[in-house]
C-alpha cells in the first residue's frame, strides 16, 4: 500500500502474519514495530495480523529516537495509539 493512498479512519491489516511489538520512544510515544517473521530468530513479540485504524499524519518538533523521523503516521492497534515505521507500509493492505 502506498502512503499517499491512506485516508484517516481506514481499516488496515498485514498481508501475511508478522511479528509485532510496541517500542517506547523518548519523544513520548510508542512505535508499532513489525518485523518479518523468521522462526530462527528469538525476538519477543506477537505473531499475527492485527486490525489497525489509520489515524493520520503528525509532524514532530524533534526527530524520533528510532530512525530520526520528523513526519510520522499514527495507527490504533489493539487499543493503543502508536507510530508506524515507514518501511512497514509495503506489508499492509486495506480491509
Amino acid at each position: 500500500m502506498k502512503v499517499s493512498e491512506l485516508k484517516e479512519g481506514m481499516l488496515l491489516r498485514f498481508k501475511e502474519p508478522r511479528l509485532y511489538r510496541f517500542l517506547y520512544d523518548e519523544a513520548g510515544g510508542h512505535w508499532f514495530d513489525c518485523g518479518q517473521f523468521d522462526q530462527s530468530m528469538r525476538v519477543q513479540g506477537t505473531i499475527g495480523r492485527p486490525l489497525m485504524i489509520y489515524l493520520g499524519q503528525e509532524k514532530r518538533d524533534a526527530p524520533s529516537h528510532y530512525g530520526g523521523f520528523w513526519n510520522i503516521r499514527k495507527v490504533s492497534v489493539e487499543g493503543r495509539v502508536a507510530w508506524i515505521f515507514p518501511d512497514a507500509w509495503k506489508s499492509v493492505e486495506s480491509v
